[in-house]
């Protein structure tokens, strides 16, 4: 059962469905317009499957704040799709307009995160970017080696 009380919302996980989205992302929208009245803002967690990563995209109008709660992930960011790697604890801000991939490094993994949106339907602002595709893809392989690589290196 969903219900809002105030402003918190509780919601049990077996009710909430997650969606493939557009931007090929497993969502699952928790505090949406839909589900809580939210005015202006949304928030909902994402699962990305080991060696995973979601089609070139941006969100036109709304801010993203990413928040990975289990595993390591790269955001390639911008036209030129500069690697972001972040993990466990660590945020990221997405503007309005910033084209943008998530990348799962693990090969055997999950990463697991909670997203904060500007946009009180969650995801209705999406563009995807089909001509970054190709090129993500070979930067998403890259950095997954170095990962492996770096994870199987003896710690000092």
């Amino acid at each position: 059962m969903i219900f809002s009380i105030g402003k918190v919302v509780r919601s049990s996980a077996a009710e909430l469905l997650a969606e493939h989205t557009p931007q090929d992302q497993l969502l699952t929208p928790c505090v949406t317009q839909e589900l809580a009245g939210a005015q202006r803002i949304s928030a909902g967690m994402c699962l990305m499957p080991p060696s995973h990563q979601s089609r070139a995209h941006v969100h036109d109008d709304h801010e993203i704040v990413i928040l990975v709660l289990d595993g390591h992930a790269a955001t390639l960011w911008g036209w030129d799709l500069t690697p972001l790697t972040h993990g466990p604890g660590e945020f990221v801000f997405v503007p309005p307009g910033v084209p943008h991939v998530a990348v799962n490094l693990s090969e055997t993994a999950r990463v697991l995160a909670v997203e904060h949106r500007s946009d009180p339907n969650f995801n209705s602002d999406v563009r995807l970017l089909p001509e970054l595709d190709e090129r993500a893809k070979d930067i998403a392989v890259a950095l997954r080696r170095r990962e492996a690589m770096r994870r199987s290196m003896p710690s000092s």
